[in-house]
Protein backbone atom coordinates (compact mmCIF):
# COMPACT_ATOMS: atom_id res chain seq x y z
CA UNK A 1 0.00 0.00 0.00
CA UNK A 2 0.94 3.56 -0.92
CA UNK A 3 1.75 5.72 1.77
CA UNK A 4 -0.69 9.31 2.26
CA UNK A 5 -0.41 11.74 -0.35
CA UNK A 6 -2.40 14.46 -1.40
CA UNK A 7 -4.61 12.27 -3.40
CA UNK A 8 -5.70 10.14 -0.28
CA UNK A 9 -5.83 13.05 1.59
CA UNK A 10 -8.17 15.00 -0.52
CA UNK A 11 -11.14 14.83 1.47
CA UNK A 12 -8.88 16.82 4.25
CA UNK A 13 -8.21 19.65 2.13
CA UNK A 14 -9.91 23.03 1.80
CA UNK A 15 -10.44 25.32 -0.69
CA UNK A 16 -8.50 28.36 -0.34
CA UNK A 17 -9.75 31.50 -2.10
CA UNK A 18 -8.37 34.21 -3.09
CA UNK A 19 -9.82 37.66 -1.85
CA UNK A 20 -12.16 39.50 -3.75
CA UNK A 21 -13.68 39.08 -7.49
CA UNK A 22 -11.47 39.54 -10.29
CA UNK A 23 -13.46 42.38 -12.50
CA UNK A 24 -13.83 40.81 -16.39
CA UNK A 25 -16.00 43.54 -17.92
CA UNK A 26 -14.66 47.57 -18.49
CA UNK A 27 -16.41 49.80 -16.11
CA UNK A 28 -14.51 52.95 -17.42
CA UNK A 29 -17.17 55.72 -19.63
CA UNK A 30 -14.49 58.13 -20.21
CA UNK A 31 -16.95 60.11 -22.82
CA UNK A 32 -19.78 60.57 -20.20
CA UNK A 33 -17.00 61.97 -17.97
CA UNK A 34 -15.25 64.16 -20.46
CA UNK A 35 -18.58 65.68 -22.73
CA UNK A 36 -19.03 68.94 -21.39
CA UNK A 37 -22.67 69.01 -20.39
CA UNK A 38 -24.59 71.46 -18.19
CA UNK A 39 -26.93 69.74 -15.87
CA UNK A 40 -30.55 71.17 -15.82
CA UNK A 41 -33.73 70.12 -13.96
CA UNK A 42 -36.44 68.54 -15.90
CA UNK A 43 -39.47 70.86 -15.06
CA UNK A 44 -41.44 68.37 -16.57
CA UNK A 45 -45.25 68.98 -18.86
CA UNK A 46 -44.98 68.45 -22.69
CA UNK A 47 -41.59 68.97 -23.33
CA UNK A 48 -39.20 72.19 -22.91
CA UNK A 49 -39.91 74.47 -25.29
CA UNK A 50 -36.80 76.04 -26.77
CA UNK A 51 -36.31 79.10 -29.32
CA UNK A 52 -33.23 79.94 -31.13
CA UNK A 53 -32.28 83.19 -32.93
CA UNK A 54 -32.09 82.22 -36.52
CA UNK A 55 -32.26 85.10 -38.83
CA UNK A 56 -31.59 88.90 -38.73
CA UNK A 57 -33.36 92.17 -39.74
CA UNK A 58 -31.91 92.84 -43.26
CA UNK A 59 -32.93 96.64 -43.65
CA UNK A 60 -29.09 98.54 -43.03
CA UNK A 61 -29.15 100.22 -45.93
CA UNK A 62 -26.52 102.36 -47.84
CA UNK A 63 -28.84 105.71 -48.59
CA UNK A 64 -28.17 108.04 -51.17
CA UNK A 65 -29.19 111.71 -50.85
CA UNK A 66 -32.87 111.63 -50.36
CA UNK A 67 -33.35 107.98 -50.90
CA UNK A 68 -36.20 105.56 -50.22
CA UNK A 69 -35.99 104.13 -46.62
CA UNK A 70 -35.30 100.47 -46.65
CA UNK A 71 -38.46 97.69 -46.06
CA UNK A 72 -38.13 97.34 -42.55
CA UNK A 73 -37.73 93.28 -41.48
CA UNK A 74 -37.34 91.88 -38.45
CA UNK A 75 -35.49 89.09 -36.42
CA UNK A 76 -35.99 86.07 -37.24
CA UNK A 77 -36.84 83.37 -34.28
CA UNK A 78 -38.09 79.65 -34.55
CA UNK A 79 -39.25 77.39 -31.77
CA UNK A 80 -38.62 73.52 -30.69
CA UNK A 81 -39.51 71.16 -28.14
CA UNK A 82 -37.30 69.37 -26.19
CA UNK A 83 -37.97 65.34 -25.20
CA UNK A 84 -36.92 62.96 -22.32
CA UNK A 85 -35.54 59.71 -22.50
CA UNK A 86 -35.69 56.88 -20.35
CA UNK A 87 -33.36 53.99 -19.36
CA UNK A 88 -34.90 50.82 -17.88
CA UNK A 89 -32.79 47.77 -16.43
CA UNK A 90 -34.24 44.54 -14.52
CA UNK A 91 -32.87 42.17 -11.94
CA UNK A 92 -34.08 38.87 -10.84
CA UNK A 93 -33.26 36.98 -7.64
CA UNK A 94 -34.97 34.06 -5.96
CA UNK A 95 -35.15 33.80 -2.21
CA UNK A 96 -32.56 31.75 -1.73
CA UNK A 97 -29.74 33.77 -3.96
CA UNK A 98 -30.89 36.42 -1.72
CA UNK A 99 -30.46 34.46 1.78
CA UNK A 100 -27.74 32.20 1.05
CA UNK A 101 -24.89 34.87 -0.85
CA UNK A 102 -25.10 37.03 1.99
CA UNK A 103 -21.86 36.77 4.70
CA UNK A 104 -18.01 36.58 3.62
CA UNK A 105 -18.31 33.27 4.48
CA UNK A 106 -20.57 31.78 1.78
CA UNK A 107 -19.79 34.07 -1.08
CA UNK A 108 -17.11 35.65 -2.44
CA UNK A 109 -19.35 39.21 -1.66
CA UNK A 110 -22.76 39.82 -1.02
CA UNK A 111 -25.14 38.76 -3.72
CA UNK A 112 -27.65 41.46 -3.94
CA UNK A 113 -25.44 44.23 -3.47
CA UNK A 114 -23.32 42.61 -6.12
CA UNK A 115 -26.76 42.50 -8.84
CA UNK A 116 -28.02 46.16 -7.74
CA UNK A 117 -24.26 47.82 -8.17
CA UNK A 118 -23.19 46.20 -11.03
CA UNK A 119 -26.24 46.74 -12.74
CA UNK A 120 -26.00 50.35 -12.24
CA UNK A 121 -22.46 49.99 -13.95
CA UNK A 122 -24.35 48.35 -16.89
CA UNK A 123 -27.17 51.01 -17.32
CA UNK A 124 -23.77 53.50 -17.42
CA UNK A 125 -22.48 51.36 -19.84
CA UNK A 126 -25.38 51.66 -22.10
CA UNK A 127 -25.37 55.90 -21.84
CA UNK A 128 -21.83 55.86 -22.82
CA UNK A 129 -23.12 53.73 -25.72
CA UNK A 130 -26.25 56.64 -26.59
CA UNK A 131 -23.71 59.78 -26.20
CA UNK A 132 -21.73 58.06 -29.46
CA UNK A 133 -24.65 57.32 -31.66
CA UNK A 134 -27.59 59.69 -33.05
CA UNK A 135 -30.93 58.84 -30.80
CA UNK A 136 -32.02 56.23 -32.83
CA UNK A 137 -30.95 53.44 -30.23
CA UNK A 138 -29.42 51.60 -33.64
CA UNK A 139 -26.67 48.55 -32.83
CA UNK A 140 -26.24 48.34 -36.35
CA UNK A 141 -27.19 47.72 -39.61
CA UNK A 142 -28.36 44.09 -41.06
CA UNK A 143 -25.61 43.15 -43.58
CA UNK A 144 -27.06 40.24 -45.76
CA UNK A 145 -30.44 40.61 -47.60
CA UNK A 146 -32.07 38.19 -46.52
CA UNK A 147 -31.06 37.30 -43.50
CA UNK A 148 -31.81 33.12 -43.55
CA UNK A 149 -28.93 31.73 -41.10
CA UNK A 150 -28.68 32.23 -37.74
CA UNK A 151 -25.42 33.69 -38.18
CA UNK A 152 -26.21 37.53 -38.48
CA UNK A 153 -23.53 39.79 -40.79
CA UNK A 154 -23.95 42.91 -39.14
CA UNK A 155 -22.16 46.49 -40.39
CA UNK A 156 -22.49 50.08 -39.49
CA UNK A 157 -22.10 50.08 -35.99
CA UNK A 158 -24.04 52.20 -33.90
CA UNK A 159 -25.98 53.61 -37.37
CA UNK A 160 -22.39 54.75 -38.16
CA UNK A 161 -21.27 54.02 -41.63
CA UNK A 162 -18.58 51.42 -41.40
CA UNK A 163 -17.96 48.07 -43.07
CA UNK A 164 -15.41 47.15 -39.82
CA UNK A 165 -16.85 45.63 -36.36
CA UNK A 166 -20.29 45.58 -37.37
CA UNK A 167 -21.09 43.98 -33.47
CA UNK A 168 -18.99 46.13 -31.47
CA UNK A 169 -22.21 47.29 -29.77
CA UNK A 170 -24.01 43.77 -29.61
CA UNK A 171 -23.77 41.32 -26.92
CA UNK A 172 -24.32 37.89 -25.81
CA UNK A 173 -28.20 37.58 -24.19
CA UNK A 174 -29.31 40.85 -25.70
CA UNK A 175 -33.23 40.12 -27.61
CA UNK A 176 -32.73 41.89 -31.23
CA UNK A 177 -35.26 43.21 -33.52
CA UNK A 178 -34.98 44.43 -36.80
CA UNK A 179 -36.64 48.03 -38.13
CA UNK A 180 -36.64 48.95 -41.78
CA UNK A 181 -35.30 52.50 -42.69
CA UNK A 182 -38.89 53.47 -43.24
CA UNK A 183 -39.99 52.31 -39.35
CA UNK A 184 -41.58 49.18 -40.05
CA UNK A 185 -40.82 46.30 -37.17
CA UNK A 186 -40.01 43.18 -38.36
CA UNK A 187 -41.38 39.62 -37.56
CA UNK A 188 -39.03 37.77 -36.51
CA UNK A 189 -36.86 38.87 -32.59
CA UNK A 190 -33.39 36.45 -32.16
CA UNK A 191 -31.66 36.24 -29.12
CA UNK A 192 -27.65 36.68 -29.49
CA UNK A 193 -25.51 33.56 -28.82
CA UNK A 194 -22.45 34.48 -29.79
CA UNK A 195 -20.05 37.57 -30.82
CA UNK A 196 -17.87 36.65 -33.31
CA UNK A 197 -14.16 37.85 -32.69
CA UNK A 198 -14.12 39.53 -36.04
CA UNK A 199 -16.43 41.72 -35.39
CA UNK A 200 -18.52 41.10 -38.15
CA UNK A 201 -21.53 39.07 -37.06
CA UNK A 202 -23.43 37.34 -34.30
CA UNK A 203 -25.21 33.66 -33.89
CA UNK A 204 -28.12 34.16 -32.73
CA UNK A 205 -31.43 31.24 -31.35
CA UNK A 206 -33.17 32.05 -34.75
CA UNK A 207 -32.64 33.10 -38.09
CA UNK A 208 -33.32 36.80 -39.31
CA UNK A 209 -36.13 35.47 -41.04
CA UNK A 210 -37.87 39.07 -43.17
CA UNK A 211 -34.33 41.25 -42.20
CA UNK A 212 -32.84 42.73 -45.18
CA UNK A 213 -29.96 45.01 -45.71
CA UNK A 214 -29.93 47.84 -44.18
CA UNK A 215 -32.16 47.23 -41.74
CA UNK A 216 -31.92 48.91 -38.17
CA UNK A 217 -30.77 46.74 -35.85
CA UNK A 218 -32.35 47.33 -32.22
CA UNK A 219 -32.89 45.45 -28.57
CA UNK A 220 -36.40 44.19 -28.26
CA UNK A 221 -38.03 44.26 -24.58
CA UNK A 222 -38.67 40.84 -25.19
CA UNK A 223 -38.95 37.61 -27.83
CA UNK A 224 -42.47 38.00 -28.40
CA UNK A 225 -42.43 41.58 -28.82
CA UNK A 226 -44.67 42.80 -32.08
CA UNK A 227 -44.99 46.41 -31.18
CA UNK A 228 -42.28 48.71 -32.56
CA UNK A 229 -42.98 50.61 -28.88
CA UNK A 230 -41.42 47.55 -27.11
CA UNK A 231 -38.35 47.68 -28.73
CA UNK A 232 -35.40 50.28 -28.19
CA UNK A 233 -35.94 52.08 -31.53
CA UNK A 234 -36.08 56.02 -31.16
CA UNK A 235 -35.96 56.10 -27.42
CA UNK A 236 -32.40 56.51 -27.15
CA UNK A 237 -30.19 59.91 -25.60
CA UNK A 238 -29.08 62.05 -28.29
CA UNK A 239 -25.10 61.82 -28.61
CA UNK A 240 -22.97 63.75 -30.25
CA UNK A 241 -23.73 62.05 -33.82
CA UNK A 242 -27.01 64.10 -33.59
CA UNK A 243 -26.16 66.87 -31.51
CA UNK A 244 -23.49 67.72 -34.02
CA UNK A 245 -24.55 67.54 -37.59
CA UNK A 246 -25.83 69.34 -40.51
CA UNK A 247 -29.20 67.24 -41.03
CA UNK A 248 -27.54 64.09 -42.38
CA UNK A 249 -28.31 61.99 -39.00
CA UNK A 250 -30.97 64.45 -37.41
CA UNK A 251 -32.84 66.97 -39.56
CA UNK A 252 -35.32 67.67 -37.47
CA UNK A 253 -33.74 68.98 -34.50
CA UNK A 254 -35.89 68.56 -31.39
CA UNK A 255 -39.11 69.65 -33.90
CA UNK A 256 -36.90 72.43 -35.82
CA UNK A 257 -36.03 71.72 -39.51
CA UNK A 258 -32.42 72.17 -40.21
CA UNK A 259 -32.54 72.42 -43.60
CA UNK A 260 -34.71 75.49 -42.86
CA UNK A 261 -32.32 76.94 -40.61
CA UNK A 262 -28.51 76.54 -41.48
CA UNK A 263 -27.68 78.15 -38.09
CA UNK A 264 -28.73 74.64 -36.53
CA UNK A 265 -26.42 72.76 -38.76
CA UNK A 266 -22.84 71.80 -37.82
CA UNK A 267 -19.81 71.72 -40.33
CA UNK A 268 -19.89 68.47 -41.65
CA UNK A 269 -16.99 66.80 -43.60
CA UNK A 270 -19.03 63.88 -45.04
CA UNK A 271 -15.79 62.15 -46.89
CA UNK A 272 -13.03 63.32 -44.88
CA UNK A 273 -10.76 60.70 -46.42
CA UNK A 274 -7.04 60.84 -44.72
CA UNK A 275 -6.28 63.08 -41.59
CA UNK A 276 -5.15 65.85 -42.97
CA UNK A 277 -3.69 69.45 -40.88
CA UNK A 278 -4.90 71.34 -43.47
CA UNK A 279 -8.77 70.09 -43.57
CA UNK A 280 -8.33 70.76 -39.51
CA UNK A 281 -7.38 74.08 -39.88
CA UNK A 282 -10.19 74.56 -42.37
CA UNK A 283 -12.69 73.05 -39.72
CA UNK A 284 -12.04 75.15 -36.96
CA UNK A 285 -11.90 78.02 -39.42
CA UNK A 286 -15.25 77.01 -41.11
CA UNK A 287 -16.53 77.17 -37.18
CA UNK A 288 -15.26 80.31 -36.65
CA UNK A 289 -16.33 82.16 -39.96
CA UNK A 290 -20.15 80.62 -39.56
CA UNK A 291 -20.88 81.73 -35.69
CA UNK A 292 -17.82 83.11 -34.00
CA UNK A 293 -17.21 79.36 -33.15
CA UNK A 294 -13.85 78.68 -31.12
CA UNK A 295 -13.16 74.70 -30.99
CA UNK A 296 -11.35 73.76 -27.33
CA UNK A 297 -11.91 69.88 -27.54
CA UNK A 298 -11.33 67.31 -30.40
CA UNK A 299 -12.70 63.77 -29.56
CA UNK A 300 -12.13 60.95 -31.89
CA UNK A 301 -11.39 56.97 -31.74
CA UNK A 302 -8.36 56.08 -30.69
CA UNK A 303 -7.18 54.47 -34.37
CA UNK A 304 -7.98 57.57 -35.33
CA UNK A 305 -5.73 59.18 -33.23
CA UNK A 306 -2.97 56.92 -33.90
CA UNK A 307 -3.35 58.52 -37.74
CA UNK A 308 -2.56 62.07 -35.82
CA UNK A 309 0.39 61.00 -34.29
CA UNK A 310 1.53 59.07 -37.70
CA UNK A 311 1.18 62.55 -39.56
CA UNK A 312 3.36 64.20 -37.16
CA UNK A 313 5.84 61.68 -36.61
CA UNK A 314 8.77 63.06 -38.97
CA UNK A 315 8.08 66.55 -37.47
CA UNK A 316 8.93 65.44 -34.18
CA UNK A 317 12.61 66.08 -32.74
CA UNK A 318 15.11 64.83 -29.53
CA UNK A 319 17.62 67.50 -29.39
CA UNK A 320 19.63 68.56 -26.60
CA UNK A 321 20.44 66.76 -22.77
CA UNK A 322 18.96 64.32 -21.87
CA UNK A 323 17.03 63.26 -24.95
CA UNK A 324 20.15 62.03 -27.14
CA UNK A 325 21.15 59.97 -24.96
CA UNK A 326 17.87 58.71 -23.79
CA UNK A 327 15.26 59.14 -26.79
CA UNK A 328 12.00 58.51 -26.42
CA UNK A 329 9.82 57.74 -29.51
CA UNK A 330 6.27 57.69 -28.19
CA UNK A 331 3.97 60.39 -27.19
CA UNK A 332 1.60 60.96 -24.23
CA UNK A 333 -1.11 59.03 -25.87
CA UNK A 334 0.88 55.53 -24.69
CA UNK A 335 -0.16 56.20 -21.09
CA UNK A 336 -3.82 57.52 -22.57
CA UNK A 337 -2.92 60.82 -22.08
CA UNK A 338 -4.27 63.72 -24.25
CA UNK A 339 -2.28 64.67 -27.30
CA UNK A 340 -2.82 68.68 -28.27
CA UNK A 341 -3.81 70.33 -32.05
CA UNK A 342 -2.76 73.74 -32.07
CA UNK A 343 -3.29 73.88 -28.16
CA UNK A 344 -6.52 71.64 -28.64
CA UNK A 345 -7.11 69.14 -26.09
CA UNK A 346 -7.44 65.92 -28.64
CA UNK A 347 -9.87 63.18 -26.56
CA UNK A 348 -9.55 59.67 -27.60
CA UNK A 349 -12.68 57.59 -26.49
CA UNK A 350 -13.00 54.19 -27.44
CA UNK A 351 -16.81 54.16 -28.06
CA UNK A 352 -17.18 57.22 -30.38
CA UNK A 353 -17.63 56.60 -34.59
CA UNK A 354 -14.23 54.44 -35.99
CA UNK A 355 -13.99 57.02 -38.59
CA UNK A 356 -14.91 60.37 -36.94
CA UNK A 357 -13.34 63.23 -35.71
CA UNK A 358 -15.82 66.23 -33.59
CA UNK A 359 -14.50 69.44 -33.45
CA UNK A 360 -16.03 70.84 -30.30
CA UNK A 361 -16.70 74.30 -28.90
CA UNK A 362 -17.30 73.64 -25.51
CA UNK A 363 -18.06 77.06 -23.96
CA UNK A 364 -20.59 79.13 -26.80
CA UNK A 365 -22.55 75.43 -27.84
CA UNK A 366 -24.34 75.58 -24.39
CA UNK A 367 -23.94 71.43 -23.81
CA UNK A 368 -27.32 70.56 -21.65
CA UNK A 369 -28.07 67.12 -19.96
CA UNK A 370 -31.88 67.67 -19.17
CA UNK A 371 -32.45 65.28 -15.89
CA UNK A 372 -35.76 64.62 -14.85
CA UNK A 373 -34.31 61.03 -12.74
CA UNK A 374 -30.35 60.49 -12.40
CA UNK A 375 -30.88 57.32 -11.66
CA UNK A 376 -32.48 55.15 -9.20
CA UNK A 377 -34.03 51.72 -8.36
CA UNK A 378 -38.24 51.81 -8.65
CA UNK A 379 -39.85 52.34 -5.48
CA UNK A 380 -42.84 54.75 -5.51
CA UNK A 381 -44.72 51.90 -3.63
CA UNK A 382 -42.76 51.88 -0.94
CA UNK A 383 -40.46 48.78 -1.75
CA UNK A 384 -37.60 47.95 -4.50
CA UNK A 385 -38.29 44.43 -4.32
CA UNK A 386 -41.17 43.18 -5.84
CA UNK A 387 -42.52 39.34 -6.16
CA UNK A 388 -42.75 37.99 -9.04
CA UNK A 389 -46.20 37.01 -10.49
CA UNK A 390 -49.44 35.99 -8.96
CA UNK A 391 -51.58 32.99 -8.82
CA UNK A 392 -50.03 30.01 -11.69
CA UNK A 393 -47.51 32.66 -12.57
CA UNK A 394 -45.81 33.20 -8.86
CA UNK A 395 -42.37 32.19 -8.34
CA UNK A 396 -40.62 32.24 -5.18
CA UNK A 397 -38.35 35.25 -6.65
CA UNK A 398 -38.30 38.84 -6.95
CA UNK A 399 -37.30 41.90 -9.23
CA UNK A 400 -36.25 45.02 -8.66
CA UNK A 401 -35.98 47.55 -11.64
CA UNK A 402 -33.68 51.04 -12.28
CA UNK A 403 -34.41 53.93 -14.25
CA UNK A 404 -33.05 56.74 -15.51
CA UNK A 405 -34.90 59.68 -17.59
CA UNK A 406 -32.18 62.08 -19.33
CA UNK A 407 -31.94 64.45 -22.74
CA UNK A 408 -28.74 65.63 -23.95
CA UNK A 409 -28.92 69.13 -26.18
CA UNK A 410 -27.28 71.65 -27.79
CA UNK A 411 -28.56 75.01 -27.80
CA UNK A 412 -25.87 76.10 -30.60
CA UNK A 413 -24.76 73.44 -32.77
CA UNK A 414 -23.57 75.56 -35.64
CA UNK A 415 -20.66 76.31 -33.78
CA UNK A 416 -18.80 73.00 -33.56
CA UNK A 417 -17.62 70.17 -36.56
CA UNK A 418 -17.44 66.83 -37.65
CA UNK A 419 -15.49 64.73 -39.81
CA UNK A 420 -16.84 61.67 -41.08
CA UNK A 421 -15.19 58.64 -43.24
CA UNK A 422 -12.03 59.28 -41.72
CA UNK A 423 -9.77 56.87 -43.77
CA UNK A 424 -5.87 55.06 -43.58
CA UNK A 425 -6.21 53.84 -39.82
CA UNK A 426 -5.69 50.22 -38.91
CA UNK A 427 -8.63 48.90 -36.64
CA UNK A 428 -8.00 46.53 -34.26
CA UNK A 429 -10.96 44.45 -33.35
CA UNK A 430 -11.63 44.89 -29.58
CA UNK A 431 -14.63 44.03 -27.69
CA UNK A 432 -15.78 45.96 -25.02
CA UNK A 433 -17.31 43.76 -22.76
Amino acid sequence: MAGADTTALSGLAKDVFEQGVTEGVNNSFPLAKEFPTEAVDWKGGDGLVWAAHVGRNQSPFFAGEDSAYPVATSQQHVKGRIDMRKLIARIRMTEEAMNDLVSSEASFRNGMTDEKTRLIDDVAKKEEYALSTDGRGVLALAGASPNTATTLALNGPGNIANTSFGNRFVFKGQILAAVSPQGVLRATMATVTGVAASGASVTCTTTGSGWLATDFIVQAANTTTTDILDTSYEKSFWGLPALVDDGTNRDLYFGVARTDYPNLQSFVNASTGAFSLDLAQRTADVCYEKLGGEIDLLVMHPSVRREYIKLVQDDRRYVGAPYLMKPDAGTAAMKQGDLTLGEIPIKAIRTIGLDQVFFLDTKKSGFKRYVAEPGKFMDRDGTVWLREGTGTTARHAYEATYFMRKQYFCKNPGYNGRWDAVTGQTLVVVRDE
